[in-house]
Protein backbone atom coordinates (compact mmCIF):
# COMPACT_ATOMS: atom_id res chain seq x y z
CA UNK A 1 0.00 0.00 0.00
CA UNK A 2 1.50 3.22 -1.09
CA UNK A 3 2.32 6.05 1.35
CA UNK A 4 0.02 9.05 1.62
CA UNK A 5 1.45 12.32 1.60
CA UNK A 6 -0.10 15.39 2.36
CA UNK A 7 -0.14 17.90 -0.78
CA UNK A 8 0.27 21.72 -1.02
CA UNK A 9 -2.53 23.54 -2.72
CA UNK A 10 -6.15 25.33 -2.90
CA UNK A 11 -7.99 28.63 -3.67
CA UNK A 12 -8.33 31.11 -0.90
CA UNK A 13 -11.47 33.65 -0.74
CA UNK A 14 -11.00 36.72 -2.62
CA UNK A 15 -11.66 38.22 0.57
CA UNK A 16 -9.22 41.29 1.35
CA UNK A 17 -8.17 42.52 4.32
CA UNK A 18 -5.69 44.96 5.82
CA UNK A 19 -1.96 44.65 6.49
CA UNK A 20 -1.41 43.26 9.98
CA UNK A 21 -1.20 46.28 12.04
CA UNK A 22 2.83 47.05 12.84
CA UNK A 23 3.78 44.75 9.77
CA UNK A 24 7.02 46.24 8.31
CA UNK A 25 7.41 46.29 4.17
CA UNK A 26 10.44 43.77 2.98
CA UNK A 27 13.88 46.47 2.68
CA UNK A 28 12.25 49.02 4.96
CA UNK A 29 14.26 50.03 8.69
CA UNK A 30 13.00 47.15 11.07
CA UNK A 31 11.90 44.64 8.24
CA UNK A 32 13.07 41.03 9.21
CA UNK A 33 15.10 39.15 6.80
CA UNK A 34 14.88 35.49 5.65
CA UNK A 35 17.33 34.04 7.94
CA UNK A 36 15.05 36.11 10.99
CA UNK A 37 11.59 35.56 9.59
CA UNK A 38 12.55 31.73 9.25
CA UNK A 39 14.24 31.55 13.15
CA UNK A 40 11.08 33.49 14.31
CA UNK A 41 8.30 31.45 12.55
CA UNK A 42 10.67 27.73 13.93
CA UNK A 43 10.36 29.38 17.24
CA UNK A 44 6.82 29.78 17.21
CA UNK A 45 6.00 25.97 15.60
CA UNK A 46 7.61 24.88 18.50
CA UNK A 47 5.54 23.53 21.09
CA UNK A 48 2.40 24.50 18.51
CA UNK A 49 0.19 21.09 19.59
CA UNK A 50 -1.90 21.04 16.35
CA UNK A 51 -2.95 23.11 13.67
CA UNK A 52 -6.05 22.66 10.72
CA UNK A 53 -5.22 22.24 6.82
CA UNK A 54 -7.26 22.22 4.26
CA UNK A 55 -5.10 21.31 0.72
CA UNK A 56 -6.18 22.27 -2.70
CA UNK A 57 -4.81 20.61 -5.84
CA UNK A 58 -5.02 21.03 -9.89
CA UNK A 59 -3.17 18.96 -11.50
CA UNK A 60 -3.68 18.26 -15.34
CA UNK A 61 -7.70 19.44 -14.96
CA UNK A 62 -7.97 16.96 -11.41
CA UNK A 63 -8.77 18.90 -9.08
CA UNK A 64 -8.49 17.01 -5.20
CA UNK A 65 -9.18 18.18 -2.18
CA UNK A 66 -7.33 17.08 1.58
CA UNK A 67 -8.46 18.24 5.07
CA UNK A 68 -6.55 17.53 7.87
CA UNK A 69 -6.32 18.08 11.39
CA UNK A 70 -2.29 17.55 12.66
CA UNK A 71 -1.52 17.29 16.60
CA UNK A 72 1.14 15.70 18.25
CA UNK A 73 -0.49 12.66 19.21
CA UNK A 74 -3.01 12.02 16.52
CA UNK A 75 -3.95 13.59 13.52
CA UNK A 76 -6.90 12.68 10.71
CA UNK A 77 -6.67 13.35 6.86
CA UNK A 78 -9.77 13.06 4.67
CA UNK A 79 -8.98 13.15 1.28
CA UNK A 80 -10.96 13.22 -1.83
CA UNK A 81 -10.49 13.33 -5.55
CA UNK A 82 -13.57 13.58 -7.83
CA UNK A 83 -15.56 10.56 -6.67
CA UNK A 84 -12.72 8.91 -5.24
CA UNK A 85 -11.94 9.28 -1.30
CA UNK A 86 -10.27 8.04 2.00
CA UNK A 87 -9.54 9.09 5.09
CA UNK A 88 -6.64 8.28 7.53
CA UNK A 89 -6.02 8.82 11.13
CA UNK A 90 -3.58 7.78 13.31
CA UNK A 91 -3.39 7.82 17.17
CA UNK A 92 -0.72 6.68 19.72
CA UNK A 93 -2.18 3.19 19.34
CA UNK A 94 -2.83 2.59 15.41
CA UNK A 95 -3.06 3.68 12.35
CA UNK A 96 -6.15 3.75 10.60
CA UNK A 97 -7.97 3.82 7.04
CA UNK A 98 -11.08 3.89 5.00
CA UNK A 99 -12.59 5.02 2.02
CA UNK A 100 -14.64 4.46 -1.21
CA UNK A 101 -14.58 1.73 -2.82
CA UNK A 102 -12.86 3.78 -5.59
CA UNK A 103 -10.55 5.58 -3.56
CA UNK A 104 -8.85 2.75 -1.76
CA UNK A 105 -8.53 0.82 -5.41
CA UNK A 106 -7.49 4.07 -7.36
CA UNK A 107 -6.22 6.03 -4.62
CA UNK A 108 -4.61 3.72 -2.32
CA UNK A 109 -3.31 0.75 -4.54
CA UNK A 110 -5.85 -1.60 -3.36
CA UNK A 111 -7.10 -4.70 -5.22
CA UNK A 112 -10.62 -5.42 -6.07
CA UNK A 113 -9.92 -8.19 -3.56
CA UNK A 114 -8.94 -6.37 -1.07
CA UNK A 115 -11.34 -3.70 -1.21
CA UNK A 116 -14.03 -5.92 -0.97
CA UNK A 117 -12.36 -7.31 2.62
CA UNK A 118 -12.40 -4.11 3.84
CA UNK A 119 -16.31 -3.27 3.27
CA UNK A 120 -17.29 -0.03 5.43
CA UNK A 121 -14.29 -1.09 8.08
CA UNK A 122 -11.51 0.80 9.01
CA UNK A 123 -7.97 -1.58 8.06
CA UNK A 124 -5.55 -0.99 11.99
CA UNK A 125 -2.26 -1.04 11.31
CA UNK A 126 -0.76 -1.61 14.81
CA UNK A 127 1.79 0.80 16.11
CA UNK A 128 5.31 -0.20 15.60
CA UNK A 129 4.60 -1.13 11.62
CA UNK A 130 6.05 0.40 8.76
CA UNK A 131 2.69 1.73 7.72
CA UNK A 132 1.97 3.36 10.94
CA UNK A 133 5.40 5.04 11.24
CA UNK A 134 5.06 6.37 8.18
CA UNK A 135 1.00 7.81 8.51
CA UNK A 136 2.68 8.93 12.72
CA UNK A 137 5.47 11.10 10.66
CA UNK A 138 2.72 12.53 8.11
CA UNK A 139 0.10 13.07 10.36
CA UNK A 140 1.51 14.70 13.44
CA UNK A 141 3.27 17.52 14.49
CA UNK A 142 6.91 15.66 14.09
CA UNK A 143 6.46 17.20 10.35
CA UNK A 144 5.75 20.81 11.32
CA UNK A 145 9.65 21.49 10.65
CA UNK A 146 9.28 20.52 7.21
CA UNK A 147 7.37 23.33 6.48
CA UNK A 148 10.17 25.86 6.30
CA UNK A 149 12.52 26.35 3.40
CA UNK A 150 16.22 26.52 4.18
CA UNK A 151 17.45 30.49 4.00
CA UNK A 152 19.69 29.50 0.95
CA UNK A 153 17.59 30.10 -2.10
CA UNK A 154 14.50 31.92 -0.59
CA UNK A 155 13.97 35.61 -1.21
CA UNK A 156 11.62 38.36 0.95
CA UNK A 157 9.15 39.58 -1.16
CA UNK A 158 8.83 43.50 -0.91
CA UNK A 159 4.66 43.09 -0.96
CA UNK A 160 2.96 41.96 1.73
CA UNK A 161 -0.38 39.15 1.13
CA UNK A 162 -3.11 41.07 0.37
CA UNK A 163 -5.15 38.64 1.73
CA UNK A 164 -3.68 38.08 5.37
CA UNK A 165 -1.33 40.86 5.69
CA UNK A 166 1.60 38.34 6.27
CA UNK A 167 5.07 38.29 5.13
CA UNK A 168 6.18 36.07 1.52
CA UNK A 169 9.21 33.92 1.13
CA UNK A 170 9.49 32.56 -2.24
CA UNK A 171 12.11 29.65 -3.79
CA UNK A 172 11.89 27.80 -6.78
CA UNK A 173 12.63 23.81 -6.61
CA UNK A 174 14.56 22.29 -10.13
CA UNK A 175 12.99 19.59 -12.40
CA UNK A 176 14.17 16.36 -10.17
CA UNK A 177 13.15 12.86 -12.10
CA UNK A 178 9.60 12.70 -12.65
CA UNK A 179 9.26 16.05 -11.22
CA UNK A 180 9.41 19.09 -12.55
CA UNK A 181 10.25 22.36 -11.50
CA UNK A 182 8.21 24.45 -8.86
CA UNK A 183 7.45 27.49 -7.23
CA UNK A 184 6.90 28.41 -3.98
CA UNK A 185 5.24 31.38 -1.99
CA UNK A 186 4.84 30.72 1.59
CA UNK A 187 3.20 33.55 3.85
CA UNK A 188 3.90 33.66 7.49
CA UNK A 189 2.33 36.16 9.91
CA UNK A 190 3.81 39.56 10.26
CA UNK A 191 2.43 39.71 13.93
CA UNK A 192 3.50 38.54 17.24
CA UNK A 193 3.59 34.89 16.17
CA UNK A 194 5.20 34.34 13.08
CA UNK A 195 2.83 31.11 12.17
CA UNK A 196 2.59 30.03 8.66
CA UNK A 197 -0.83 31.05 7.34
CA UNK A 198 -0.39 29.29 3.52
CA UNK A 199 1.76 28.14 0.97
CA UNK A 200 1.45 27.81 -2.88
CA UNK A 201 3.05 25.89 -4.97
CA UNK A 202 3.31 26.25 -8.98
CA UNK A 203 3.96 23.76 -11.71
CA UNK A 204 3.65 23.29 -15.12
CA UNK A 205 0.50 22.06 -15.50
CA UNK A 206 0.01 21.80 -11.74
CA UNK A 207 -0.75 24.29 -9.03
CA UNK A 208 -1.74 23.34 -5.11
CA UNK A 209 -2.18 25.57 -1.82
CA UNK A 210 -2.67 25.06 1.87
CA UNK A 211 -4.31 26.67 4.34
CA UNK A 212 -3.42 26.38 7.96
CA UNK A 213 -5.81 27.71 10.51
CA UNK A 214 -6.60 27.02 13.97
CA UNK A 215 -2.74 26.47 15.31
CA UNK A 216 -3.13 25.65 18.83
CA UNK A 217 -5.79 23.06 18.53
CA UNK A 218 -5.97 19.92 20.32
CA UNK A 219 -6.17 17.06 17.88
CA UNK A 220 -7.90 13.56 18.80
CA UNK A 221 -8.55 10.58 16.57
CA UNK A 222 -10.72 7.47 18.22
CA UNK A 223 -11.03 4.17 17.38
CA UNK A 224 -13.31 3.44 15.27
CA UNK A 225 -16.00 1.32 16.10
CA UNK A 226 -15.80 -1.10 12.53
CA UNK A 227 -12.67 -2.28 11.65
CA UNK A 228 -10.68 -5.01 10.12
CA UNK A 229 -6.96 -6.12 11.23
CA UNK A 230 -4.29 -4.81 8.26
CA UNK A 231 -2.94 -8.71 7.93
CA UNK A 232 -6.54 -10.02 6.88
CA UNK A 233 -6.84 -7.65 4.14
CA UNK A 234 -2.95 -8.19 2.69
CA UNK A 235 -2.30 -11.32 4.41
Amino acid sequence: MPRTRLVTSAALAALLVAPVAGAVPAGAAGAPTVSSLLAASGRALTGQPGVHLVVTTDRQGVHTVAVADIGRSAGHESYTSGAERFDVGVSTAAAYLSGSPSGLHALMGLSPKQVGKVGAKWIVMKKGSTQYKEFWLNLTAKGFGAILPTAKGTRLLGAHDVTTGGYQLRWTTPKSGSASASTTTLVIAAGARALPLSEEVAAAGASSLTVFSHWGEVVRFPRPSATIAYAKVFG
